[in-house]
């Protein structure tokens, strides 16, 4: 059996437990099947910052000025991802290069760290644990604010009251990130 057909496997039988689950429609994200080079191409028009991979996981750059806080994702983002983190960072009143959204090492020196997601905050602060909206120490001290990955909160394609309360706790968390950064209250 060849990797495609592998591949083509797991789909049939993922598509068989979501028919098995009710779902009706299910939309294909053709991003995930681009090279990383298009994606980071990509990333530059929608705005977020990826940066490239140049040292291990966890090492934080000694280059650069300090940031107030940067967002840490576990792997590139998908187009509808890049959009809403685009979003997020004008929201909070920053910029790309304020606020970078983070794929891969080296971690840019910030005073404080949003992690997307859990396999985010295994990928760079590995033995760490946290639930969202929880703050969490760093080995070196940093503050790290555990959050839901973008990747997790658009994959519901209805907006029920769960996907708005996920919404409204990512974004109270996110204002906190600001709070904390700019010395006012923790956030929690």
């Amino acid at each position: 059996m060849n990797v495609a057909d592998y591949v083509l496997d797991g789909l049939e039988r993922w598509l068989e437990v979501e028919r098995e689950c009710g779902t009706r429609a299910l939309e294909v994200d053709r991003t995930l099947l681009t090279t990383q080079a298009a994606v980071a191409a990509a990333s530059h028009e929608g705005q977020a910052k990826f940066q490239a991979a140049t040292a291990p996981v966890g090492q934080v750059s000694s280059t650069g000025p300090v940031l107030d806080f940067a967002f840490l994702h576990d792997r590139p983002l998908a187009p509808a991802g890049i959009e809403m983190m685009a979003k997020i960072v004008t929201a909070l009143g920053k910029t790309s290069d304020t606020a970078p959204v983070v794929v891969a090492p080296p971690i840019p020196n910030a005073r404080a760290y949003v992690v997307l997601g859990a396999l985010a905050l295994k990928k760079y602060f590995p033995g760490l644990r946290g639930e969202p909206g929880q703050w969490v120490k760093s080995a070196d001290g940093k503050d790290v604010l555990v959050t839901y990955s973008p990747a997790f909160i658009l994959r519901f394609p209805t907006v029920t009251d769960a996907v708005k309360k996920i919404k409204r706790d990512m974004w109270n968390s996110l204002k906190g990130v600001m709070k904390r950064v700019n010395g006012g209250s923790d956030g929690k």
